[in-house]
């Protein structure tokens, strides 16, 4: 872990000294970069930071110094608080159940994201620590930024979506969603400003061409990987293939409408659906053909060893 401090100017204004602060599991070393009039060239000069006497063994994930506070996150969900030019570790205060992964301090508030898919806003002037505002997110914080206003915030999650918070009360709205995984197909229905597409983590996404926005996510669990999908000739409803072997039908609200356990040995690798059947190509060189009202299978043509692409 490495963090930038102040920038110390009172003893050589024309070469100031720079704090840097490095930290591992076991230690925590406040640096300074110091200019050398002799060799004309700056060299680091190592501090440690005094720990309590029973140690202090923690994983870092971010860190935040300003002026003499140095804040470090952990993965036990806590705070660890020092001063830097003092040296010494001031207290812990722990803020989440499931590590904490990324903050961000605007005035006398400090804003941080957990595992927990939650950001906290906490009062941090006087000396006292208030937790004052709290939102659940879709997945864990990994990333909070702050507008040069101090009046938004920026949160990243692991779910690929970004929002737009507000700093007083942590209101938000969604401002970019995305894949995490490798994107395995495409399809257009008959709308040509919106495309359906499905990725390696399980989630399935319609995108508005005329807003480049996600405006539907359907997800599966993280154990299945989609691999083929399709925009239903008929209804527009979403049907999708995994490697799993189902075929998964989606309404527009993301509920999973119906689906066909075993429609492939190994991956369904193509899929059309109409009004009245539904036909799926496979890893297992087969393509099959079932009734769209029964989800019964019709006809099944079986070709060479060869993988059914479209």
């Amino acid at each position: 872990m490495v963090c930038w401090g102040d920038i110390l100017t009172e003893q050589n204004p024309k070469h100031p000294s720079y704090v840097i602060v490095t930290a591992n599991q076991t230690n925590v070393y406040i640096n300074t970069l110091e200019f050398d009039i002799s060799s004309m060239q700056y060299s680091l000069k190592q501090g440690n930071c005094q720990l309590p006497n029973t140690g202090l063994n923690r994983t870092y994930t971010f860190s935040q110094a300003n002026g003499d506070t140095l804040l470090l996150g952990t993965t036990g969900g806590e705070i660890c608080i020092f001063s830097i030019y003092s040296r010494i570790y001031r207290a812990t205060m722990p803020l989440s159940s499931n590590g904490l992964l990324a903050m961000a301090q605007v005035d006398d508030f400090i804003y941080v994201g957990g595992g927990d898919g939650k950001v906290k806003k906490l009062s941090i002037g006087g000396g006292k620590w208030v937790m004052t505002h709290e939102a659940q997110l879709d997945s864990k914080v990994v990333s909070i930024n702050s507008s040069a206003d101090k009046k938004e915030l920026i949160v990243g999650t692991t779910g690929g979506k970004l929002y737009r918070m507000l700093t007083t009360d942590l209101s938000f709205m969604l401002h970019t969603d995305a894949h995490t995984g490798s994107i395995n197909d495409l399809n257009f229905g008959k709308r040509s400003d919106q495309f359906l597409s499905i990725d390696d983590n399980g989630a399935v996404k319609m995108w508005d061409l005329s807003e480049y926005k996600s405006i539907f996510t359907g997800i599966v669990n993280k154990n299945s990987k989609g691999s083929a999908c399709c925009i239903a000739a008929d209804d527009g409803s979403i049907v999708t293939g995994w490697r799993d072997g189902f075929v998964r039908c989606f309404d527009n609200t993301g509920k999973i409408l119906w689906e066909i356990a075993g429609a492939h040995r190994g991956s369904v690798t193509s899929v059309y659906c109409d009004a009245n059947y539904v036909l799926t190509g496979g890893e297992d060189g087969a393509v099959r053909v079932w009734a769209r009202t029964n989800k019964k299978l019709l006809i099944q043509f079986n070709g060479k060893s060869f993988i059914v692409t479209a």
